[in-house]
């Protein structure tokens, strides 16, 4: 029984997220718990209180109505409602991290510039603080078979825990795996990452870059039709992020299909 957190604001998003989640863990085999988060913030307690009711009862109402209309379409998929008072972010990392789920489904829309800022806080600030899985779904994009799945990897090293995340879905949709190396030019130093998932007899593909790392991703991607885009996105100390661009978290913002975010432990 796949375990899954879908977080939604009853966007448009937010909705074909949780449909592209009962697609791809199967409506019999997945437990889904649909979260949403509201949060006021007032210094008069009395108008707090207030605001809490009117958003908590409007609250209800939508995920009643969303409950009911996913619940006609599939009823054989489990679904668990799930209303709290918390900052979006931090409850859906706290979730996440508990160990309880074994990926998160999240919409998101594109963007660029200072908008990813603003659009993409969530996202962006929920796959920069948790250890879970996280599956990003562009907006308005409609499901397709997971025939398959471009692994996506730089220098950065990965373990084989790491990806146990990616071998389970490519062992549930029976997905051929494409490894793809956006680099200057052809590298010999694989052999350690490739070693990791042997296992899935994947082919090598090379992208030789313009420089832009997310340009190359995606034309890549537009070309090769496939499923999911898998990126593995390493830990990193302060200054490191001071420094580097994420092109991960980049990533979130634009990509063309799917992508699935694995978290590497180490620093």
């Amino acid at each position: 029984m796949n375990k899954i957190l879908v977080p939604v604001d009853f966007s448009e998003t937010s909705a074909n997220a949780l449909l592209y989640a009962i697609q791809l863990f199967g409506a019999s085999s997945s437990e889904i718990l649909v979260l949403h988060s509201y949060d006021t913030r007032s210094s008069a307690a009395l108008l707090m209180k207030n605001i809490d009711g009117v958003l908590e009862k409007d609250a209800q109402n939508k995920m009643d109505e969303l409950m009911q209309k996913v619940q006609h379409k599939h009823p054989d998929v489990t679904l668990k409602p799930k209303i709290i008072k918390k900052q979006t972010v931090s409850a859906i990392v706290a979730l996440g991290n508990s160990g309880d789920f074994d990926f998160i489904v999240m919409g998101t829309k594109g963007a660029s510039g200072l908008k990813e800022v603003f659009m993409g806080s969530v996202a962006g600030g929920v796959i920069s603080r948790t250890s879970a899985p996280v599956i990003v779904v562009p907006d308005d994009y409609t499901y397709r078979p997971l025939d398959e799945i471009v692994f996506a990897i730089g220098n950065d090293p990965f373990s084989n825990t790491t990806v146990a995340p990616l071998k389970h879905l490519v062992k549930a949709h029976q997905s051929k795996v494409k490894v793809l190396h956006v680099a200057d030019k052809r590298s010999t130093d694989l052999d350690v990452p490739l070693g990791h998932i042997a296992d899935l007899n994947p082919s090598i593909d090379y992208a030789f870059g313009t420089g832009d790392t997310n340009k190359d991703l995606n034309d890549y991607l537009m070309k090769d039709f496939a499923g999911l885009l898998c990126m593995v996105r390493a830990k990193k100390g302060f200054m490191e992020r001071l420094l580097d661009e994420s092109v991960t978290l980049k990533q979130t913002f634009n990509s063309p299909v799917p992508l699935l975010i694995l978290h590497e432990e180490n620093s």
